[in-house]
């Protein structure tokens, strides 16, 4: 049997950013690669009302056999509660789960509702499966795939580290829809992927778990290939740290600059990376580089360690230092740990203060399942839910305030300074101040 495919992204919180389905696209480029028939269904573009009923339509106007659902760990509850529908609207329809949450923590989702698991760390084995339409023969031998074969499960270890998916992501989705996607206050952006994992170990990230724990790069080449493909004049990479390896970075730029593309580019970057490349930043610059969002976590070394992310808060005001003078954006991460005192959460606020930072995101730590602070804090947790894992929870019983004090104090960061990045989007700032023109 020839099966159609449907790959789903479920809504999330766009208050900050809307960003491009990405993995989906990836996932659409291998089903055409194949000769097959696939689609996207965005629910975060689409309206709140009838999203079931809109599910079931695109269902069974296109014919689809396989639905497959993209898992974040904050959306999982509501993923889990869609496929339960599904299942009992469409029984006949396969459904298979995969996505970060899905890569790290494959075993939760080999439930009744679901009949393939799909976590491998690229895209050969899916493809494989797309060529022999998901022949039970032919996924059995799959890896980094869990299926049902008469009710009874089979589970297949990942497959080896990889340094490149083998294909370009198919954008045609997000070229139909562009006006859709957007970050706040800077606008549409393109997403990219340079690199897989991180080398870091930050005890509280869960990036560093993909890719069987093991960085990789892709080739120069390709990264330039890509960056020419894409129709948009703004690319979000959103490796966990671009700036790692200085020479390709370096590799990259001058690159870049030969080809005078005029694209301007946001990106993530580590503080120890932004200083250890303080020497090439005029290239970087010229590169199209304006953006850089810095995990700078905290405002104090001990905080810093207890992390374990390897940087000092000497190391932060450097870097922001740097982006200062080069005319970037530093966008500054904080993670709020749960024995902060009053202190620290205005320590943060002067910081941010002190340092002239207009784009700051907070995150309260968040102890992702499949992490070290996970493991740590187990006996700690407090309403672990999926639901509650989006930053904005309080997943722990804070140490040194009490419950409703602390998320006060949280939310109190966010009213001091999130009026800053409104106006900078009611000014157009970035467009006039940081585009590469």
């Amino acid at each position: 049997m020839t099966q159609k495919y449907m790959f789903v992204r479920v809504h999330y919180d766009k208050r900050v950013a809307s960003l491009e389905p990405l993995g989906l696209e990836y996932l659409m480029a291998a089903v055409k690669a194949e000769g097959k028939f696939g689609l996207i269904h965005d629910e975060s573009i689409e309206s709140s009302f009838g999203r079931f009923s809109r599910l079931l339509k695109k269902v069974d106007d296109n014919g689809i056999t396989i639905v497959g659902f993209s898992i974040m760990s904050n959306t999982a509850w509501y993923v889990l509660k869609l496929i339960h529908k599904l299942r009992k609207a469409r029984p006949n329809v396969k459904i298979m789960v995969g996505g970060p949450e899905v890569v790290v923590n494959f075993e939760d989702f080999m439930i009744d509702d679901v009949d393939y698991v799909s976590f491998d760390n690229g895209l050969d084995s899916f493809r494989l499966a797309l060529r022999n339409d998901f022949n039970e023969e032919v996924i059995k031998t799959c890896t980094g795939f869990a299926g049902k074969i008469n009710g009874e499960w089979f589970l297949n270890k990942k497959g080896e580290p990889i340094s490149d998916y083998g294909l370009l992501p198919d954008r045609s989705f997000f070229y139909e829809n562009r006006s859709k996607f957007r970050v706040l206050a800077k606008g549409c952006f393109s997403m990219m992927k340079t690199a897989f994992s991180c080398p870091q170990n930050c005890k509280f990230c869960i990036s560093r778990q993909f890719n069987s724990c093991t960085y990789r790069e892709r080739a120069v080449e390709d990264v330039i290939n890509e960056i020419i493909s894409i129709d948009n004049d703004k690319i979000f990479i959103i490796d966990d740290d671009f700036l790692v390896n200085r020479d390709r970075v370096l590799a990259i730029c001058e690159k870049l600059i030969e080809l005078d593309l005029k694209k301007t580019f946001m990106i993530f970057a580590r503080a120890d990376s932004i200083c250890r490349c303080e020497d090439i930043f005029p290239i970087i610059y010229k590169a199209g580089f304006r953006d850089m969002l810095v995990g700078l976590e905290a405002v104090e070394d001990t905080t810093l360690e207890k992390y374990n992310k390897n940087s000092s808060v000497e190391l932060n005001m450097r870097a922001v230092k740097i982006l200062r003078e080069y005319e970037m954006v530093c966008v500054g991460l904080f993670v709020i740990n749960y024995d902060f005192k009053h202190k620290d959460f205005m320590n943060i606020n002067k910081f941010i203060k002190k340092e002239k930072l207009i784009w700051v995101l907070f995150s309260i730590l968040i102890p992702f399942k499949g992490t070290p602070v996970y493991e740590e804090n187990k006996d700690r947790l407090y309403h672990y839910k999926y639901r509650r894992t989006g930053g904005t929870s309080v997943l722990m019983k804070p140490s040194n305030m009490p419950m409703l004090l602390f998320k006060l104090e949280f939310h109190f960061l966010y009213y001091v300074n999130y009026p800053r990045i409104y106006w900078a989007g009611v000014t157009h700032m970035f467009n006039k101040k940081y585009k590469n023109k």
